[in-house]
């Protein structure tokens, strides 16, 4: 029941700048030809949403195939990215009570971000079947397992209210229930609310409840160009304007193009770094988790921008999409010399 939950909460009292709620997935990735996908209907560079189940089977059908895990889930990169800087980041999402569930824990431990994990006694942590094809496309078949599990009854107000900022993910708008307890905690507890827009075809799904919890919940909000488009049908500049109209805090990313920032009336744009690009995954987590470690420490936009510039240049350029050790010291490091 509920006390149990309560209890688990008790001994927490952490001194954080941040709370990121969010689906607490493993990734899974495993290169593959295009016949595979054709064969199994999963319809290229899509995400496809797949039941436990089905899961199994394709991993079952994957079983020979080298793997390379990875920590997933939109929101938990954001909040590793955040404590990459230095921050104090948490992480709240459910896990099984298996090796997947373990593996999630220690990899957000490691980055630095505290986990107030929620176990699913039977169901098992979500995954994120990443399938990448010889052009490198990748095409996804996500079960989202305990992830969907989250509910208001587990997040008292006091827990989620210790830290100044709630950052959440677009994607738990299948779960209204939980989106607007969470929106309507955090505005009663004086919070700021970021979100993070997570994929155009969710904004296009839910785009009159967006529409309306960014006029009258969201402080901050991330969007990419496909994002935008879906959001405003206008260009990621026009579209800052629209943002910053409804929302204190605007960002928009364009990737290679570089990223755009906007607080009121002013507004900056930022050119990206010029790198040899190795694996796109995970780079915009790495730079909202950046500019919102920035946010935090009442930095200017601008310097914002700069510090979440180069978490997506470092991000880029390796393998995952979480920092290694080495960039995360760089990024820690640059972070700390930005006024």
């Amino acid at each position: 029941g509920n006390s149990d939950v309560c209890m688990v909460w008790k001994v927490v009292s952490m001194n954080l700048e941040i709370i990121g709620i969010g689906s607490a997935l493993v990734d899974i990735t495993v290169q593959v030809d295009d016949s595979f996908l054709e064969s199994e209907n999963l319809p290229k560079g899509g995400m496809t949403l797949v039941d436990a189940a089905r899961s199994k089977e394709l991993l079952d059908k994957l079983a020979n195939y080298s793997k390379e895990l990875s920590p997933g889930g939109a929101t938990a990169n954001v909040m590793a990215s955040f404590a990459h800087c230095g921050g104090k980041a948490g992480f709240i999402g459910k896990v099984g009570n298996d090796e997947m569930g373990n593996y999630f824990r220690t990899e957000t431990e490691k980055a630095g971000a505290t986990f107030l994990q929620l176990i699913s006694k039977d169901t098992p942590t979500g995954t994120g079947l990443t399938l990448v094809t010889p052009d490198g496309q990748r095409t996804f078949a996500t079960h989202l397992g305990a992830a969907v599990e989250l509910n208001p009854t587990e997040l008292p107000a006091e827990i989620l209210n210790q830290a100044p900022t709630i950052h959440v993910e677009a994607y738990l708008v299948f779960n209204r229930e939980l989106i607007d307890y969470i929106l309507d905690t955090a505005k009663a507890n004086g919070q700021k609310v970021s979100m993070d827009l997570s994929s155009f075809g969710v904004v296009q799904e839910n785009l009159e409840y967006l529409d309306r919890i960014s006029a009258s919940h969201l402080d901050i909000v991330f969007a990419n160009e496909d994002e935008c488009h879906a959001f405003t049908g206008l260009c990621p500049t026009d579209s800052l304007e629209v943002f910053s109209s409804i929302c204190e805090i605007a960002v928009v990313k364009e990737g290679e193009k570089g990223s755009h920032i906007a607080k009121g009336d002013q507004k900056i744009s930022i050119a990206a770094e010029r790198i040899c690009v190795i694996d796109t995954n995970g780079a915009g987590d790495a730079y909202a988790g950046a500019v919102l470690y920035g946010l935090s420490k009442g930095l200017h936009i601008e310097s914002c921008g700069r510090i979440g510039t180069k978490a997506g240049a470092l991000a880029v350029s390796q393998r995952g999409a979480r920092l290694t050790e080495d960039s995360a010291q760089l990024l820690r490091e640059f972070a700390s010399k930005i006024r």
